[in-house]
């Protein structure tokens, strides 16, 4: 049989034969019924079918699993070094040398065994002060002053070498230095160029109240407008009067004459290092420590302060000592007819009555406000005026009044191109100032004339003295030290090269200026100014106690807002420098002389700007490290406008919100407690500072978010590759007021208008939301307190 035949005959093998017993052959199949019948098809529900069927869905299934665990296995390994790559990934590091010094200072400071929500000053700022140790030269020594000693060593060592095609002014610099540090020929000068300044200004070499000669008290006269005068045209110095140029308070774009209590009381720079002092005596307290830092740095630098008689003492023989000295030079003792001993019984009791009237003075300017409001509202007077004014209150003291504030106004613009039209320009004088102004002249008016003479005399030696001679100098460190108990002083290099600064700023400035300064990293900086004050538009917007109007004249202020940044445009200028300095005489070996001729240069300079208009130059010398605002040359402040004009800018409304804000501030900054002090911060006084902090961390902070999500992630700091950007942020602004402070500067820093500086990292970051969740700190820590004070 061939089933299904092929061309090898039957497909399914060779023909089988059958038995005759066997099954006849099946006939030829026609349909499915046939082959049912005939059990070629077996019906699919049969249990062969299902067993089949069965064991093929469960072979299907188990390899569905094995695939699913396989795949499983894989996604587990690949999780897995993911992870590790992750971990192990290289990350992109800053190697620059900017870059390794910040994580270096930053390292060296922190002290990490804190947990910086409990006190992030310490672990930010731990071990700042062991690795940079306060020289015996400072009373507090913080990052600030850090950075300022680099800089005046830079200007140092950039004065000490040996430059050439460099422009006019800085060879001056250079020239100065040398005549500084050249004790030698001081020394042999002696006081000789100081006794010529005095014939100068028409003042004796020595105080006539010493009445070596004999002189006649009854008939001495002396003419002490015309010779505060002469002080202020030759030194620039205030001595019994106060004046000043300034921008006016209501249009800033004009200057106006203002008067009051003597404010330049040092028109040379100060041999020692204290802080500069940048806040105007005429709108803030008058503190007796500020009012004698210009001759001592301040006094009293050890735990223990010492009594006031016993400081009046160490004045009292400073001074005669310093009398004494002008009487040798001028050999005022061969003219003599006293003796020895009564020559220095008369020379203290001189130095006593100058120390009797300097307090007498200084309690009539302790006298004026501490209320800086008054500065905005200050009346103005014409002459006239004001000369009435004055002449009442001194009639009402029994003495004789005398014409002083037209005379005085006179003389001082008679070294200027200036003309001035007593009937037009008026003086702006605060009631304070008026008050001061009115019973100084009533005190001179019945005080005998040698004695306004020995105060006027003791006043200008006194500045002068500390820049001559090394017996001189010694003088003034050993009464320095005996105020603040073993006070050093710097060395005399950095000594020279402060007074260098301070008087050719711009000339030391363009000497170490470096032109990728203003290609590179300038445009760098007003970028980030420009993204900070579209972050604080953007905070102000948010702010719901401001109306729109207010937030409307807020914008167009922040548009306006004018950015002076590392050195002026105008700087490297051809020819700029020497205009800016024209008129400055110096010569290697008149030191004196050399001083004298700059600040009789800047005296004119400021007097020919009073018919100008306000160009808004700078404020401080490029080279000294700090930030400064001019209310009146347009920063954020409620008394002035876009303009830098003193006119209403915010509603009523808004200014009630806003105090009602501020009271928050207030008790908190008055919270924080100065164990040894045993005092408080005082909240109201350093209010504006404080609000000026807060703000400006969380506007700092707002902006870089916005920064990041632009620019994406920055390149590490080496050491640092753990912190994010956002806690590298924290870590710098804390690491910014680190600092060591003795008792005393503790107790100057609660008279300013600051906080002291641990505080001001610690007020600030309380009340930041950001700060406590980006280090993680638990709600009730001292870092994220349950209550924050708020003003955007």
């Amino acid at each position: 049989m061939n089933a299904w035949p092929n061309e090898e005959g039957d497909g399914m093998g060779p023909p089988v034969t059958r038995t005759g017993s066997a099954k006849p052959p099946t006939p030829t199949l026609k349909n499915g019924s046939d082959l049912r019948e005939s059990g070629y098809l077996i019906a699919v529900g049969s249990r062969t079918a299902r067993f089949r069927r069965k064991h093929k869905n469960k072979m299907l299934i188990a390899c569905l699993i094995i695939v699913l665990l396989l795949l499983l296995c894989l996604f587990i390994a690949m999780t897995v070094l993911y992870i590790k790559q992750k971990r192990h990934k290289t990350v992109k590091v800053c190697e620059s040398r900017e870059c390794l010094r910040s994580a270096a200072n930053l390292a060296l400071s922190m002290d990490r065994s804190v947990d910086p929500c409990y006190d992030f000053y310490q672990y930010v700022c731990g071990n700042w002060g062991a690795e940079h140790p306060r020289p015996d030269a400072f009373r507090s020594y913080d990052w600030f002053r850090d950075k300022q000693t680099k800089v005046y060593t830079a200007v140092r060592d950039f004065l000490n070498k040996n430059t050439t095609n460099q422009p006019k002014p800085v060879q001056q610099a250079k020239d100065v230095y040398t005549s500084c540090m050249d004790t030698d020929k001081l020394d042999k000068r002696g006081l000789r160029p100081a006794i010529k300044v005095l014939e100068l200004l028409g003042l004796p070499s020595y105080p006539t109240f010493l009445n070596i000669t004999d002189v006649d008290y009854s008939t001495y006269s002396f003419d002490w407008v015309q010779i505060v005068i002469n002080v202020k045209t030759k030194l620039n110095m205030d001595v019994l009067i106060g004046f000043d140029i300034v921008t006016d308070p209501k249009n800033s774009s004009v200057f106006r004459l203002i008067m009051g209590s003597p404010e330049t009381t040092n028109p040379f720079p100060s041999m020692f290092n204290e802080n500069k002092q940048q806040k105007s005596k005429r709108y803030h307290a008058h503190n007796k420590e500020y009012y004698q830092r210009y001759l001592f740095n301040g006094v009293n630098n050890a735990n223990k302060k010492i009594d006031e008689d016993k400081e009046a003492e160490i004045y009292k023989l400073f001074y005669a000592h310093l009398i004494k000295m002008f009487v040798l030079e001028a050999d005022g003792v061969k003219k003599s007819n006293l003796s020895e001993v009564e020559l220095d019984r008369t020379i203290f009791l001189t130095a006593d009555a100058f120390y009797s009237m300097s307090d007498d003075m200084y309690e009539l300017e302790a006298a004026n406000s501490t209320d800086e409001s008054l500065f905005l509202d200050i009346p103005e007077y014409t002459v006239d005026k004001l000369q009435k004014n004055t002449d009442a209150i001194v009639e009402l003291n029994n003495a004789t009044a005398i014409p002083i504030w037209k005379r005085y106004l006179e003389g001082i613009f008679n070294i200027s191109e200036v003309t001035l039209d007593f009937e037009k320009d008026t003086i702006l004088v605060s009631d304070p100032d008026l008050k001061y102004m009115s019973l100084m002249a009533a005190y001179v008016a019945r005080t005998p004339p040698v004695l306004v003479e020995l105060y006027v005399w003791i006043k200008v030696i006194e500045v002068m003295g500390v820049h001559t001679t090394s017996e001189l100098r010694a003088l003034y460190e050993r009464a320095s030290e005996e105020l603040q108990n073993g006070h050093a002083i710097a060395s005399r290099s950095l000594q020279c090269a402060n007074v260098v600064n301070d008087l050719l700023g711009m000339a030391i400035s363009y000497a170490i200026a470096d032109q990728d300064f203003f290609n590179v990293t300038k445009p760098k900086i007003e970028t980030m100014l420009y993204e900070l004050k579209n972050a604080l538009a953007h905070l102000v917007g948010l702010t719901k106690w401001m109306d729109d109007d207010t937030k409307l004249a807020t914008y167009q202020k922040i548009v306006e807002m004018k950015t002076l940044v590392g050195f002026p445009d105008w700087l490297l200028e051809d020819g700029r420098l020497e205009e800016y300095y024209k008129g400055i005489d110096v010569h290697t070996e008149k030191y004196m002389e050399n001083l004298i001729s700059i600040v009789q240069v800047k005296i004119k300079n400021g007097l020919n700007k009073f018919r100008t208009s306000n160009n808004y130059t700078w404020a401080t010398d490029p080279t000294e490290v700090n930030a400064y605002h001019t209310f009146q040359e347009n920063t954020i402040s409620r008394q002035f406008d876009k303009n830098g004009n003193l006119l209403p800018w915010w509603s009523n409304d808004t200014i009630k919100a806003y105090i009602n804000k501020t009271q928050c501030f207030i008790d908190q900054y008055s919270s924080y407690y100065i164990p040894q002090l045993g005092k408080h911060v005082d909240g109201k006084k350093t209010l504006g500072e404080n609000i000026a902090d807060n703000g400006g961390v969380k506007e700092a902070y707002a902006a870089l978010t916005k920064h990041l999500r632009k620019g994406g992630p920055e390149l590490k700091l080496p050491g640092f590759e753990d912190f994010s950007s956002e806690q590298l942020f924290f870590l710098s602004y804390g690491n910014l007021w680190c600092g060591v402070s003795t008792v005393e500067a503790l107790k100057s820093d609660l008279e300013d208008e600051h906080a002291p500086q641990h505080l001001r990292a610690r007020g600030a970051l309380q009340n930041n939301r950001d700060f406590s969740r980006i280090w993680h700190c638990a709600p009730g820590t001292p870092m994220n307190p349950d209550k924050r004070c708020t003003i955007f």
